[in-house]
């Protein structure tokens, strides 16, 4: 992955963060840069936005406690 790369993965982003609508700027966005393919600009957000934070991954419980009274 090269330079340009790098910072067009992120100016996608901040674009979509930045923006007042997410809905337009969703449609936009996704004509721009994935050929008007919403699925893929939706898994690309899924993949590089919210998989980079840590504190987004959310543990579910193992097992629901019980108490018995």
């Amino acid at each position: 992955m090269n330079i340009n790369q790098v910072y067009k993965n992120n100016s996608i982003i901040e674009q979509y963060l930045s923006s007042n609508d997410k809905t337009a700027s969703k449609k936009t966005l996704a004509f721009q840069y994935f050929n008007n393919d919403l699925k893929a600009f939706d898994e690309y957000i899924k993949n590089n936005l919210y998989s980079n934070n840590p504190s987004l991954n959310i543990k579910l419980p193992k097992a629901q406690l019980e108490f018995s009274f």
